[in-house]
């Protein structure tokens, strides 16, 4: 094994495990750039995008892996080989997602230590980009890691990205993750995240999008052990022209687990959200308990905000309710607002800031990171009045 340590990232390549390259290879030359027909893409304007405008040939992915300085092994071969058997498992037969896995020119593995972590990840320029990232937390550690993506160029041209994240909580840990994305109004971004909780396992991921042009994420969570838990939260604030759609799925393989996802929408002007969660659970599971719900606010007429809710359960001893709501500012508390004295710029600040804020004060994050994310989606949906 040819892998490398610096600090707590771990860098691998795919030809490092040629049974995983292969494979990988196999899989990936089957598939095909999603079209509008397909399911999973219909809501997303797949076949009006310009790929020449994104300087991306679907036919030629290049791939040029990056060797880095060996350096001290911080997790056997037996692990690691288990790792790129979980990626190539439970990446979901997703053209972007195996994008990422052949493009990407290294992978990045992150090892999660015991207290708080951060880490900011930042990309330049134009040409396409393409990562891969695990967070990986071993037995019995807890955990809390905020992660910043931010993408940022000087032109106005369209450009493209494509990411995979993997988090894999190992047996009774405790994980949870800010995820803050901060993209520049040009950017189309693809991004597959995949949860995996083993044993007794407790995930919690916290998810705010900010910016952007167009941009499609697949959420899968798998609850792999008895006892797991996944808790899916976040905020998306969408002004301009900027569309986001959003597909979660919990998958529940073992009894007694438990998950969740409850996600907020807020639009303006001319954007445009759609949220798809889906709780899957196979026969013969007892004591599974699921929940899902997307709550959507919209500011403006023109804006649009779709709520998707859907069940696949096949199992009789479980407990799963699902819930959405699309609707705009409540008339009634806005003008009790207005006769409170409030101006009208206030009352709507302040009904906004009610709907989401919420979901930011329950994360178990510092008050000033809670501050800064209430301010940028003030910012984005009332010019931060």
């Amino acid at each position: 094994m040819n892998s490398s340590l610096i600090k707590n990232r771990l860098f691998l390549t795919k030809e490092q495990n040629p049974k995983f390259y292969s494979s990988l290879l196999e899989i990936w030359n089957q598939l095909e750039i999603p079209n509008d027909s397909e399911e999973s893409w219909r809501k997303f304007p797949i076949g009006s995008v310009d790929w020449n405008e994104l300087q991306f040939d679907p036919k030629e992915i290049n791939s040029i892996s990056t060797e880095e300085n060996s350096a001290e092994q911080a997790l056997s071969e037996e692990v690691i080989d288990s790792i790129f058997e979980a990626i190539l498992k439970y990446t979901p037969k997703d053209y972007f997602a195996f994008l990422s896995l052949v493009a990407a020119p290294k992978y990045e593995m992150i090892l999660l230590e015991e207290g708080e972590s951060d880490f900011d990840f930042e990309e330049e320029g134009d040409k396409p980009k393409h990562s891969v990232r695990i967070f990986y937390l071993t037995k019995g550690k807890t955990t809390k890691t905020q992660i910043q993506f931010k993408n940022q160029h000087d032109s106005e041209n369209l450009h493209l990205t494509s990411a995979l994240d993997f988090y894999i909580a190992e047996d009774s840990s405790y994980l949870e993750i800010l995820d803050r994305e901060s993209s520049d109004p040009d950017l189309y971004r693809f991004r597959n995240v995949c949860i995996l909780g083993r044993n007794d396992s407790h995930v919690k991921y916290h998810y705010y999008p900010m910016g952007g042009f167009r941009s499609k994420l697949f959420l899968h969570a798998h609850l792999l052990g008895k006892g797991a838990e996944v808790t899916v939260d976040g905020v998306s604030a969408l002004g301009g022209r900027n569309l986001k759609d959003l597909d979660m799925e919990m998958f529940h393989h073992a009894d007694f687990t438990t998950s969740k996802i409850s996600y907020k929408a807020i639009v303006t002007d001319k954007s445009h959200h759609i949220f798809t969660g889906n709780l899957i659970i196979p026969p013969n599971l007892k004591k599974v308990t699921a929940h899902q719900e997307s709550f959507n606010l919209s500011l403006n007429k023109k804006a649009r905000a779709e709520a998707n809710p859907k069940l696949e359960v096949l199992a009789e001893d479980v407990s799963c309710t699902h819930g959405a709501t699309v609707g705009d500012i409540d008339e009634e508390q806005y003008f009790y607002l207005l006769s409170r004295g409030l101006t009208p710029e206030e009352s709507k600040s302040l009904l906004v800031t009610a709907f989401y804020g919420e979901t930011i004060h329950s994360i178990g994050f510092s008050e000033e990171v809670k501050l800064s994310l209430e301010s940028e989606i003030k910012e984005i949906l009332v010019g931060g009045k």
